[in-house]
């Protein structure tokens, strides 16, 4: 066999040395060398990330095995989501022929240096070791290693990482995001997959190989447990079939027994995740029936060791509430040096046990998948809902549209009606969408879809009643979130149906009109209308309900005159299927020019703010161009000459002035907080000082936005008769709702409503629950949307319903010359919530004669 470069050799340092890390074009560079030296191991190029490098995937197995890989692939996924089941006899000759697959995920979040560093080693052990055990592994199992699934984030961690060796901001994580549109938020995109990192692990997991087991590494805080290993704890999704759970525990406790025979203490199941949401790449491997392992590991200062005393280590607020031995935590850690090569030793052991025992029980790992397709697909057959309709008749048909096509990209079978189905009194049209439920990926399809009401009993509650927070937030329904209407079918139905393999969208055309209209309801419009405007088109807007031969479009539409601009405008509404309506005069309505305005969205430092990327990553997808705001216009009193329109995410105050920001946060979060050191030129905030120009700037014509916590610069800062009611409720028990789809009311003749249905779903988190104080300037607030006086929560988990009766979900304040804009829900959230984009892309225009 040839020599195998080993990694200390290559790197110049052994893999985990204190300060030590190898950089993801070196990464890059040794994957490919291992692979030119081992016929074990396969590195492929899938595609380049966000900012240009390498994504790479190396598949590690025998010779034999990887001279089939294409036929491995395809048993595998005939076992896991077949069109059809396959016979008993047939199952058994795929078990036999078809080998396990293991895909092993690493450092999803570049601060979590770890996992990218040991799967160096990893891919070293496999591809040069001849221990029975190693061969046995290689024999039985092809594994899908995946170094890193944010190489930007690893190359921009490793050198702020190597920047600050030596100097008193050593071991600090990045004053930014880490990744380009979201930082830490790249673990929230499993199923919405909006960012290209996101896409290749799907179609590599969710469609390509249809794995067995999907091990993921992750790192957590360094005062509790030294490594978590799955299963969690409950509240569990009762969807998924439960021998996915039965499975999960067996492997988890196999690699615990391996951990603790290798002398690695401080190793915990159960607590604190639990694994009821599906935004996690991990978790959702659940509901596609997929055996998903997380492990967690206690985390150093980036590479540099730190010294825990023992008096630091606790438990958490719920599964382990102190630092004792426990049923699920019989070996605590007794505190001292905590360093890397801790954390790639026990990932690396926890790797190879997982290995090893899917190579052992390779058979009744493949069977099972077919036993679990199986039951889904009979599920779905023998209980309601049978099936979900997507009807064509849509507010926004092309956002119907993405959601169909995100769907497919997560394996789901999407059928196309042929012949009209009747449900109930009610028929459809061919070209209905359907969604059986009979088929292997059923509880994905339910989770997606359903309306999902959170558990509220004794697994989400403490020992006060008071409820526990989930997770992640308290549903994932993305058809909701996204503004899509369904039709759940719960009796029986027959109907003719093909399957839809990838959607397509109608190619518009002009015609020879002077003027041409989009529709208001849909986005795309808005990206169409934005590419007009930017190649120095003229674009109206009617602000009343027009008509256009026999179809009315709503208050909102663009008007845009065809002079220079009829190729930009068919290239635009051909790329995202928008129709185009003629017209050969202006309509005599109520209409003024649109701009765009001179966005600016503010940045902070201090690790950055993820809803300020997701806000990027939908204006760059929509085509607004914007300014990245930091203090220092603001602090000048110069944002006049830079922006019309300054967007804050949701922050809380003292993250924004950059004051006290450690003694606010403490009081409301009710623990110490200490925030690392950050040399000088990275503490951001623009001070008591920056609220008055802020103030000013607005007072003379500009416009504020502002979203969840970030309205307290309007409450706070500016001091407009405007409060959050919810920060006087210091109990949860009387108003929670950590993530839920409420129902809002749109007024649609306002500028800020424009194409939005009167009635509509959004994304609430937490606060703020707004209220206007009355006053002699009651005149000066528009209240947009609101919630209705009951009945308000769609899906998720709402406490308290009577506080937010009846308050304003979006208001617009005047301000002298300017206004400000406050929202309590999320209106973008996560790059998710299609169905209230509109709400904030309307705040983004400025309207003239």
């Amino acid at each position: 066999m040839v020599r195998v470069t080993p990694p200390e050799e290559f790197f110049g340092f052994k893999i985990g040395d204190d300060r030590k890390l190898a950089r993801w074009d070196k990464i890059v560079e040794y994957f490919k060398l291992v692979a030119s030296e081992s016929n074990r191991v396969i590195v492929e190029e899938i595609g380049k990330t966000t900012e240009g490098n390498s994504f790479i995937v190396a598949y590690l197995s025998s010779p034999e095995n990887l001279a089939r890989l294409d036929e491995l692939r395809r048993i595998s996924c005939a076992l896991a989501n077949p069109d059809s089941l396959p016979s008993p006899d047939e199952v058994e000759k795929l078990v036999e022929a078809g080998r396990a697959v293991v895909v092993v995920t690493n450092s999803m979040h570049s601060t979590e240096v770890g996992g990218t560093q040991m799967s160096i080693e990893l891919l070293y052990r496999l591809a040069s070791s001849d221990e029975p055990e190693v061969l046995e592994i290689l024999r039985e199992v092809v594994v899908i290693l995946i170094p890193s699934q944010n190489p930007d984030g690893q190359i921009a961690v490793v050198d702020w990482y190597t920047k600050t060796l030596g100097t008193e901001y050593e071991g600090t994580s990045l004053p930014w995001l880490y990744h380009k549109y979201c930082g830490h938020d790249n673990n929230r995109d499993a199923y919405a997959l909006n960012l290209v990192e996101s896409q290749y692990i799907a179609k590599i997991v969710y469609r390509e190989w249809c794995p067995q087991v999907y091990l993921d590494h992750h790192q957590m805080g360094p005062y509790g447990a030294r490594f978590f290993l799955s299963p969690e704890m409950d509240p569990i999704y009762p969807e998924v079939d439960p021998l996915v759970w039965r499975e999960t525990q067996f492997l988890g406790m196999l690699a615990a027994m391996r951990l603790e025979r290798e002398g690695v203490s401080g190793v915990e199941t159960g607590a604190p995740f639990t694994p009821d949401f599906i935004s996690a790449f991990q978790t959702l491997a659940y509901t596609m029936n997929i055996i998903g392992i997380l492990t967690e590991s206690a985390s150093a200062r980036i590479a540099t060791p730190i010294f825990v005393d023992p008096h630091q280590l606790r438990g958490y607020g719920r599964g382990r509430l102190s630092d004792k031995p426990y049923m699920n935590y019989p070996n605590p850690w007794r505190g001292g040096w905590w360093r890397l090569s801790d954390i790639v030793r026990q990932q690396l052991i926890a790797s190879i046990a997982i290995l090893s025992a899917v190579a052992k029980f390779r058979r009744e790992f493949l069977r099972n998948m077919y036993v679990k397709a199986r039951r889904n697909v009979e599920r779905g057959m023998s209980e309601p809902p049978y099936a979900f309709l997507i009807p064509r008749e849509q507010h926004d048909y092309l956002t119907a549209i993405k959601f169909i096509d995100v769907l497919l990209k997560l394996g789901v079978k999407v059928f196309e009606a042929t012949s009209s189905i009747r449900v109930g009194a009610v028929t459809y049209p061919a070209g209905t969408y359907v969604i059986p439920l009979a088929q292997p990926r059923r509880a994905l399809v339910k989770k997606l879809i359903d309306r999902f009401l959170y558990p509220d009993d004794e697994t989400t509650r403490d020992r006060e009643g008071k409820p526990l927070r989930p997770y992640d937030i308290a549903t994932d329904t993305l058809a909701e979130f996204m503004g899509v209407s369904t039709v759940r079918v719960d009796e029986p139905f027959v109907a003719e149906l093909k399957p839809v393999r990838e959607v397509a969208r109608v190619v518009p055309s002009l015609g020879e009109h002077r003027y041409y209209v989009l529709d208001p309801r849909l986005n795309d419009s808005y990206y169409v209308v934005n590419r007009v405007l930017s190649s120095g088109g003229e674009v109206y807007r009617v602000f009343e309900a027009v008509d256009i031969g026999g179809l009315r479009l709503p208050p909102g539409a663009f008007v845009v005159r065809r002079d220079g601009v009829s190729r930009v405008l068919l290239e635009a509404a051909s790329e995202r299927g928008v129709p185009v309506y003629g017209l050969d005069d202006l309509p005599q309505l109520r209409l003024l020019k649109v701009k765009i305005g001179r966005i600016g969205v503010y940045e902070r430092y201090y690790g950055g703010n993820m809803e300020a990327g997701w806000i990027k990553y939908v204006l760059d997808t929509y085509n607004f161009p914007y300014t990245e705001l930091r203090d220092e216009p603001i602090k000048s009193g110069k944002l006049q000459e830079v922006v019309d329109i300054v967007v804050f995410p949701s922050d809380p105050l003292p993250f924004l002035t950059g004051e006290n920001i450690e003694e606010e946060l403490a009081k409301r979060w009710g623990r110490p907080i200490k925030l690392p050191p950050y040399p000088p030129e990275y503490k951001s905030g623009f001070g008591k000082e920056g609220i008055e120009k802020l103030k000013s700037f607005v007072e003379n014509g500009g416009v504020v936005v502002t979203m969840g916590e970030s309205v307290e610069l309007l409450t706070k800062g500016f001091n407009l008769p405007l409060r959050d009611v919810s920060e006087d409720i210091k109990d949860p028990k009387q108003f929670f709702c950590p993530g839920s789809t409420l129902k809002i009311q749109v007024d649609t003749t306002h500028p800020l409503g424009f194409g939005m249905p009167k009635q509509a779903l959004a994304v609430f988190v937490d606060r703020p629950v707004l209220e206007i104080v009355p006053s002699h300037m009651n005149e000066k607030f528009k209240v947009v949307a609101r919630y209705p006086e009951r009945d308000i929560l769609q899906s998720g988990w709402l406490i308290g319903e009577n506080i937010l009766s009846r308050k304003p979900a979006l208001l617009e304040a005047e301000i002298g010359r300017g206004k400000a804009v406050a929202y309590s829900y999320k209106p973008i959230f996560r790059a998710q919530a299609h169905g209230t984009f509109k709400t904030l892309f309307n705040s983004l225009y400025i309207y003239y004669e």
